[in-house]
């Protein structure tokens, strides 16, 4: 039993050290530098919550919280619903085809995120192959401007990324669901969607959970597509932001409170989503 117990801490040191130095470490600094101002681009040691306070109460701030959610929102719906419906095909109805689809699917999800990004930039532009077959069947008279430099043009691409991942979670736990509970349910009297409702949805619940914050936390912290396919405005999100702040004008502390911020924001989204899985029936009353 010892030899087995210092065994896993040997085995698990290396990744403890980096977690440590590569996430807790990094993180605490970002944290103490947000209390910290700026003098002539230098840090300066102190404790003031001004950084917390502009962040908070300037009105444009405000408008990028909006925007995160407009964008982050929109994706994880999207992509969940998408992985889902892609995922229950795979888990009940692809017998055959199951592993080539599969191996699809992960090759799709290893393909570069900049590819995806410059492909629907390509495929969008005024001059893209949409546009040109809109034309061309006589549907539009003129470019349709919304597929580019907009917020659904950032959401078009970011669940053309995230479904791949969603789908392949959400399969993982729909396999694991006897075949058998949807014949039992049936000859039961129930219904395909009283089916899916009551047995399919809840035994999911953890996996939907997971992949809606998963895709959600990673569209809310994206600064490459609302950058190359939204533009400014209506597509300017906290992720632009701190990239912003951090990268060009070196505003650490600002940029530091930006990002704590967005933090406690994604808490409240845990919280909030958390409980409406719960009241409508997708998850236990006992998970934490």
């Amino acid at each position: 039993m010892g030899v087995s117990r210092r065994l896993a801490a040997l085995l698990l040191t290396p990744f403890g050290a980096l977690l440590t130095f590569g996430v807790v470490v990094p993180a605490a600094m970002l944290f103490a530098f947000s209390f910290f101002h700026l003098s002539l681009l230098e840090l300066v040691p102190g404790f003031t919550w001004d950084n917390y306070r502009a962040v908070v109460t300037t009105p444009l701030y405000r408008t990028y919280a909006v925007n995160t959610f407009l964008i982050a929102a929109p994706t994880a719906l999207f992509s969940v619903i998408g992985g889902f419906v892609l995922a229950y095909f795979l888990a009940f109805r692809a017998r055959r085809s199951r592993r080539f689809l599969l191996i699809a699917i992960v090759i799709a999800f290893m393909g570069s995120y900049l590819a995806v990004v410059y492909s629907w930039r390509t495929l969008s532009g005024e001059s893209g192959i949409i546009n040109s077959l809109l034309q061309a069947a006589h549907v539009t008279n003129a470019p349709v401007g919304f597929l580019l430099f907009s917020r659904i043009a950032v959401v078009i691409a970011e669940v053309n990324f995230f479904l791949p991942l969603t789908t392949l979670v959400i399969f993982s736990s729909l396999s694991s669901i006897p075949s058998g509970l949807e014949s039992a349910s049936r000859d039961l009297g129930a219904s395909a969607w009283t089916t899916l409702r009551r047995i399919t949805l809840p035994l999911a619940g953890n996996a939907l959970f997971g992949a809606t914050l998963f895709v959600f936390f990673l569209s809310a912290g994206d600064y490459i597509t609302p950058v190359f396919l939204g533009g400014i405005g209506s597509s300017a999100t906290f992720g632009t932001l701190i990239a912003d702040q951090l990268g060009t004008t070196l505003n650490y502390p600002l940029g530091a409170a930006t990002a704590f911020v967005m933090f406690a924001l994604f808490a409240v989204v845990v919280v909030v989503l958390r409980t409406g899985m719960r009241t409508g029936g997708l998850l236990p009353r006992h998970t934490r």
